[in-house]
């Protein structure tokens, strides 16, 4: 019994199987001859186990033919052994097809994917495509808008149009430019005249415009006559741009238009002032130069600039400039403050060697753009001969002064000798003239002394000297004035009052210090009001310090040149030479002078230093 059922379990499992198959069958679509014999194999083996069941259920009379069982042909030969053969080859010729239908089913797969990637890419580019399209479309619509916008509000003219006229626009710049209110209003004008390029003020303009815009691919710095709306005539700068067409021909033109009338009736002033100035310069009776301050060259002359160095122009110009201004470049001071003038007496170096006297007057500017020099030169030979001849003059007027004084002198002194017949006032007065003759011996001996100093030719000799006793003396020639004026003046040695007997020994010369202090002490008392309190300090050491202070402030104006000379102001009669000798004095004796002045106390300081002793 348990035979029969599993053998009808058997059954019922092939017949599942086989009918697996059988539903399988629309969907095979390669090696359809074994999948075919599989399922005729299956029915065999089927009908095999069928006869075995029957078998097993010894059902009389199924199974024999005569005396001959039929199941076991039936069961075993044509059943299991034939269905077995047919399965077997079935699963032969199906089992490959099974690995062409996988390669195929993975073929179509690739090719599937292919195409989606394929079809993916090419979305992603015509996506890519359209928004680039899209972005071109709205970038040319921006710069259209750009270049109308340009175009419109440019406050440079502009035109553009189709060569030969056919079609020309311009902006509102150019109609401006032209006197019109509006690009339309000009365009109206025109029509009216009938003739596109009707501002032109010549015709031949007009054809060489045209002409080029054919010919060029740009023209540059083209410069015409325009007429404005009000008849005015200007002149017009055109830069021109063509484009080709696919032929190769230039048929659109863009212009810019600048009105160049301001600056060329400038430049034409200017070449008019240039014309004058040269005229000028040539015609000047003082001697030009220009120089190059960046290589120290000379770049120009006027003619009396040539006539007076014996130069022509060309063997001038290029030369180095210290070589004939000055003879040597280390004595030239060739910077100056821009537009700052300097005046310095100097000499010219002729062509033949020999040297010229000038008064140089020197000038920075810039020249044809270049950091440069104006020198003006003035003869000044014939003022230095008249110089030499005065200074000739004072030098013999000064030696022959001394003869009359010396016997003024010596009648003094020959008076003296028979003081015992004089009375004393007699004699105090002729001791007074003897003095003073001396000492106007001795002041013309210094005019000497101060000429030497200021030629640099005065050799310094310094000797003991009492400066005490010098501050004494020249207070005492000044007694008689300080005393009219009611002025007080009080005399310190290092700190102590003069008691009249101490002395401070300097190196000096005892003319040069006397003169020094004779002649501050007198300013001090004059600048002084009356009644004014003078203070006159000393301090010994290295240097030797002397002090001469009194109420009063110098002016404002003089402050700056108070050594110089003939520097004065105010005073009756005053020459300005006293603090210049006195200066000249102090350097010589190798001193200094300093001026110090106090507006808040009304007050003058002179600073006098001395070597010590």
């Amino acid at each position: 019994m348990l035979e029969i059922t599993l053998e009808i379990l058997r059954f019922c499992v092939l017949s599942v199987a086989l009918g697996l198959f059988i539903h399988a069958d629309r969907t095979v679509t390669y090696g359809r001859r074994g999948f075919l014999l599989i399922k005729i194999g299956f029915l065999l083996i089927l009908f095999g186990i069928f006869m075995e069941i029957t078998n097993k259920l010894d059902i009389p009379g199924w199974a024999m033919v005569g005396d001959v069982h039929l199941h076991i042909y039936l069961a075993k030969l044509l059943g299991q052994l034939a269905g077995s053969i047919l399965l077997l080859a079935g699963l032969w010729f199906w089992l490959p097809s099974i690995r062409t239908m996988d390669e195929v089913r993975d073929e179509l797969d690739r090719a599937r994917s292919d195409l989606e990637e394929h079809f993916l890419a090419r979305t992603r580019d015509l996506e890519q495509e359209v928004d680039r399209r899209c972005k071109a479309e709205a970038e040319g619509r921006i710069a259209d808008e750009r270049r109308r916008i340009l175009f419109e509000n440019s406050p440079v003219g502009i035109t553009h149009g189709f060569v030969g006229g056919r079609f020309v626009e311009r902006n509102k710049a150019y109609a401006r430019m032209l006197g019109y209110d509006s690009p339309e209003e000009m365009a109206q004008a025109q029509a009216l005249a009938g003739d596109t390029f009707s501002h032109m003020v010549d015709p031949a303009d007009e054809e060489r415009i045209v002409n080029l815009a054919r010919t060029e691919d740009a023209v540059q710095g083209l410069t015409v006559r325009m007429r404005r709306k009000d008849g005015a005539i200007r002149w017009i700068r055109l830069d021109m741009a063509m484009a080709r067409d696919h032929h190769g021909q230039n048929y659109y033109f863009y212009a810019f238009a600048l009105d160049k009338t301001e600056s060329r009736e400038r430049a034409e002033a200017l070449a008019r002032s240039k014309r004058r100035l040269k005229g000028i310069l040539h015609s000047l009776p003082v001697g030009v130069f220009v120089v190059d301050l960046k290589r120290h060259t000379l770049v120009d002359a006027n003619p009396e600039a040539l006539a007076m160095s014996g130069h022509t122009r060309q063997e001038l110009v290029g030369q180095p400039c210290g070589d004939i201004l000055c003879g040597d470049t280390d004595l030239c001071p060739w910077r100056t403050e821009d537009g700052h003038v300097e005046v310095e007496e100097s000499f010219l170096v002729r062509k033949d060697g020999t040297r010229l006297p000038v008064l140089k007057n020197m000038v920075s500017t810039v020249v044809d753009g270049r950091e440069s020099m104006v020198v003006s030169v003035q003869d000044i030979s014939e003022q230095k001969r008249l110089e030499e001849l005065r200074a000739d003059v004072d030098r013999i007027v000064t030696h022959d002064l001394k003869a009359p004084i010396i016997g003024v002198i010596d009648g003094c002194r020959l008076l003296l000798m028979e003081e015992e017949r004089l009375d004393g006032e007699l004699s105090e007065m002729l001791h007074l003239i003897e003095h003073q003759a001396e000492k106007a011996l001795r002041l013309i001996g210094l005019s000497l002394t101060l000429y030497r100093i200021e030629a640099g030719t005065y050799a310094y000799e310094p000797e003991p000297t009492d400066l005490m006793a010098v501050i004494r003396e020249a207070l005492g020639n000044l007694g008689g004035r300080i005393a009219d004026r009611g002025q007080t003046v009080a005399v310190s040695l290092d700190g102590r009052p003069d008691d009249g007997r101490d002395a401070l020994v300097v190196p000096a010369n005892p003319l040069l210090l006397e003169t020094m202090v004779s002649n501050l002490l007198l300013n001090a008392v004059e600048a002084a009001p009356d009644g004014g309190a003078i203070s006159v300090r000393v301090a010994p050491g290295d240097p030797t310090v002397l002090v001469i202070a009194n109420p009063g402030a110098v002016p404002g104006s003089l402050r700056e040149t108070f050594f110089d000379k003939y520097a004065t102001h105010g005073k009756q009669g005053g020459t300005g030479l006293g603090t210049y000798s006195a200066r000249l004095a102090a350097t010589a004796m190798g001193g200094a002078i300093a001026l110090e002045v106090s507006d808040a106390e009304d007050r003058t300081t002179l600073r006098v230093t001395l070597p010590g002793a």
